[in-house]
């Protein structure tokens, strides 16, 4: 080891502890204004992920971003895709169904998820999960990018539309507009 290793600056930067860690109940509450069954929450620990919240305390992300989703019974992460990395969802408790659609128009087909299954969505496939137990559903969230990009809904979905307007007010903000 190197004489200017230091353990203390080492754990400083790459260890994330769930004492130091909250739920965030408000990154995603704007889907929940759409639709209350969309209410989740995520901690982060690796990276801050599409929404790209600030949040000084996880480990600076340089390949992928990992976080824990709480799912409330009956709730919904709604269908999106991400065009640019795989998302992984790795049950930890409960029972889920993961909602896959090829795109906007085509079928959604579910596949039942219990603790400790996985599932891997590849670029560009729509996907979703919804608690279908009765108590609810934690899981590990891993996208396959450091800074993956905001994720689209299906065509036509208020959630879609929701997004167009934030990506029009985000630009304009940026052109000082």
């Amino acid at each position: 080891m190197s004489n200017n290793f230091s353990i203390e600056e080492f754990e400083k930067k790459y260890v994330a502890r769930l004492q130091d860690r909250k739920l965030d109940w408000n990154v995603l509450k704007f889907q929940e204004e759409i639709d209350p069954a969309y209410q989740r929450a995520q901690m982060r620990y690796i990276g801050r992920g599409a929404t790209a919240n600030n949040d000084p305390d996880v480990i600076e992300a340089e390949h992928f971003t990992l976080s824990t989703m709480v799912l409330p019974p009956g709730c919904v992460g709604p269908l999106h895709h991400h065009d640019d990395v795989e998302e992984v969802f790795f049950i930890l408790k409960g029972k889920v169904k993961a909602l896959i659609q090829e795109n906007s128009y085509s079928e959604v087909y579910e596949i039942e998820l219990n603790e400790r299954d996985c599932i891997s969505s590849p670029p560009g496939v729509f996907r979703g999960i919804k608690n279908i137990g009765e108590e609810e559903a934690l899981m590990l969230v891993m996208l396959g990018a450091n800074k993956p990009n905001i994720p689209t809904y299906p065509e036509g979905s208020e959630l879609e539309k929701v997004r167009k307007e934030r990506t029009k007010e985000r630009e304009a903000t940026i052109k000082g507009e």
